[in-house]
């Protein structure tokens, strides 16, 4: 545990936090990710020693940002940042107080996708709306909502549960899960979302995310590399995943590599989504499957070549539908396997 998790994170004793998320136009006409490591170096600066943890979004012509800390130093944070003249027409869309949910002090994102600044201003004018009329979010389902582009399958309906799922897959070795939102978006004919994240001193992540319809569910399906999963806006979002698909290595020491990043990602949830693990042969899932029984975790197997994006589909998709019974630990019918830690 580093020292912002000891002092402000999920497992210290800090108590409730002021959460405050505002959208605003972004004024900067060069680099965006330039200029945002610029206000990272800032935000560092001013806002970690005074516990604010900010997650910054940066899409189609607009700031989404997000901040979480004691009221005071919030409030105070929140007088300079409506001065900075790289932004205007700020909207204010949220306000809470309740747990940390970033666990570091500092995260970014930039999303590329084919809506205009017309179309996000529209999203966040219709937020804004419901907020003002007395309707409550998360933080994250704010940033879930200014976040996805409104014509993606199902974009209205992220906060139905039976409706809406998301997929959180991640390789052991090469680019394997990229190559799975690819082939996913070529078969059902949507788009891919292009995004790259980063922590307060760790190189971008890129992370690629596909929505497409099937037999009434919306799918999410995001590739993430793994060395994105300490980030802290990746943790902050992985209790909404129904499950996370690890697409395995026959390298050994890679598998324990990407289990213990999935591990440390999945500290203090109460709730973690269940481990797919997707193999060629069936005795690669032994060291992930017991790392998974030792920390209580569900782990379910596949067996098709993780390299190759519809095989392993073919042999996930099942699994995946039977998301709520893997959540819960129960029996899933069927060939399929799980193993449950005891």
């Amino acid at each position: 545990m580093d020292r912002w998790d000891q002092e402000h994170g999920a497992a210290s004793a800090e108590g409730p936090v002021a959460r405050i998320m505002y959208a605003s136009q972004a004024s900067i006409r060069h680099s965006v990710y330039q200029e945002m490591e610029k206000i990272r170096a800032s935000a560092l600066k001013h806002n970690e020693p005074a516990g604010i943890a900010t997650a910054l979004l940066h899409q189609s012509g607009w700031f989404v940002q997000w901040k979480e800390g004691p009221a005071a130093a919030v409030q105070k944070i929140m007088e300079r940042v409506a001065g900075d003249v790289r932004h205007f027409d700020l909207r204010i869309v949220h306000r809470s107080r309740g747990p940390r949910l970033l666990t570091g002090p500092w995260s970014m994102a930039i999303v590329q996708c084919q809506e205009t600044t017309a179309d996000m201003e529209l999203r966040v004018q219709q937020l804004k709306q419901q907020v003002d009329d007395g309707l409550q979010f998360s933080p994250p389902a704010v940033w879930r909502r200014l976040s996805t582009p409104m014509r993606h399958p199902g974009a209205m309906r992220q906060q139905d549960p039976d409706a809406f799922q998301r997929v959180l897959v991640c390789g052991a070795s090469g680019m394997g899960s990229f190559d799975m939102v690819r082939w996913l978006a070529e078969e059902n004919e949507v788009e891919v979302v292009h995004r790259r994240f980063a922590g307060a001193i760790e190189l971008d992540v890129g992370t690629d995310y596909v929505d497409f319809e099937q037999e009434g569910r919306v799918w999410r399906v995001i590739a993430m590399a793994r060395h994105g999963l300490h980030l802290p806006l990746t943790r902050a979002f992985i209790p909404d995943y129904s499950h996370v698909v690890l697409l395995l290595s026959v390298d050994a020491e890679r598998n324990e590599q990407l289990m213990q990043r999935v591990l440390r990602a999945y500290e203090f949830l109460n709730h973690p989504p269940a481990l797919i693990g997707v193999a060629s042969r069936a005795d690669m899932h032994a060291l992930p499957a017991a790392l998974a029984r030792r920390y209580g975790l569900p782990y379910l197997t596949a067996v098709a070549d993780s390299r190759d994006p519809e095989a392993s589909w073919a042999e996930v998709q099942p699994l995946l539908m039977h998301w709520q019974q893997a959540a819960n630990s129960s029996v899933i019918s069927g060939n399929s396997r799980m193993l449950v830690g005891q």
